[in-house]
C-alpha cells in the first residue's frame, strides 16, 4: 500500500538503497492506481499530478532526489542492492556507479 511506503519514507533511518527501493515500489503502485482509475488527479491549474512531485512532497525531498533514487533502484539488480545494503557502500553515489556499469 502506498500509505505504508509513505510512512516508511518519512523515517530518517532509511539507507539510500532502502529509500530507492521504497520509491521504486511506490512508483509501481502509483502507476497501477492511476491506470485502474483511468484518471490522474489534477491539481489547480489543470496539469496532471506527476509521481515525482507528489512523492517528493510526501517524503520531504526534492523531485530530482526522487527521480534519481527510482532510477538507481530500477537500474541495479536486487542482488546487487542486497549486497551493499547496510554496508559502508550503501550510498547513492555507489548505486549510481553500479547502474552506470550495467550493460
Amino acid at each position: 500500500m502506498i500509505w505504508e511506503i509513505d510512512e516508511n519514507l518519512m523515517r530518517s533511518e532509511l539507507t539510500p538503497t532502502q529509500m530507492a527501493e521504497h520509491l521504486a515500489k511506490r512508483k509501481e503502485l502509483w502507476a497501477a492506481r492511476a491506470i485502474s482509475r483511468q484518471v490522474v488527479s489534477k491539481p489547480r491549474g489543470g496539469r496532471p499530478s506527476e509521481f515525482a512531485s507528489e512523492t517528493a512532497e510526501v517524503a520531504g525531498v526534492d523531485t530530482r532526489t526522487v527521480q534519481r533514487a527510482v532510477s538507481r533502484a530500477e537500474g541495479v539488480t536486487h542482488e546487487a542492492r542486497d549486497a551493499i545494503k547496510g554496508t559502508e557502500h550503501d550510498k547513492g553515489v555507489v548505486l549510481y556507479g553500479m547502474r552506470a556499469r550495467l550493460p
